[in-house]
């Protein structure tokens, strides 16, 4: 009988235990399929701007200065055209825009580096993007290096690492925006 008793209080932690450590993994820190925040993985993907959620994307730099934003419909259906410094912009030419500032950002995504590790860097430019569902706005700094006349680096605030991206790259962008600047919206 004493045997009995000791073997199901055996089987009993044995479950007990295994139960505790199926729930409470010390391995994980989160629920499976989301971002381990406490590992640093919770810089941003790489994405810089969601053109289906993105309301307004301001540049302001040393060399163009812009501001891309979605305009209100008339009808009120919810959907609205894009204006660029207040001229009306077609909408593939605002999701060309999003589309290279996102190519950009992919680019670099993949040979980030912390931002402690930038030395000297002068800002270049600042981005800000603001988004349907986010109540704040997103900045953006570019950094340029003067070690390496050839990178620019874009610098989410507060994030903890640096993304390169080539200056051919950033101009060839801001080109294709003076362009649309430049451009009779009317034609």
């Amino acid at each position: 009988m004493k045997k009995r008793v000791l073997a199901l209080i055996v089987a009993i932690a044995a479950i007990l235990i295994v139960g505790i450590a199926y729930f409470f993994r010390p391995d994980q820190t989160e629920a499976p399929g989301k971002p381990d925040s406490a590992a640093g993985r919770s810089d941003p993907l790489p994405a810089w701007v969601d053109p289906q959620d993105v309301t307004a994307v301001e540049w302001e730099g040393k060399r163009t200065s812009w501001l891309l934003q979605r305009t209100d419909s008339n009808d009120g259906a919810g959907e609205g055209g894009w204006s660029l410094n207040g001229k009306p912009a077609a909408e593939s030419d605002a999701m060309r825009v999003l589309s290279q500032m996102n190519l950009l950002w992919a680019k670099g995504a993949a040979q980030k580096q912390p931002v402690s590790s930038l030395k000297d860097e002068i800002i270049d430019s600042t981005v800000t993007v603001a988004g349907m569902a986010n109540t704040e706005e997103t900045v953006y700094l570019i950094a340029a290096a003067p070690s390496d006349p050839d990178r620019v680096w874009i610098i989410p605030s507060g994030a903890s690492f640096a993304y390169p991206v080539f200056v051919k790259d950033l101009e060839l962008l801001e080109g294709d925006v003076d362009r649309l600047k430049s451009a009779d919206p009317s034609a």
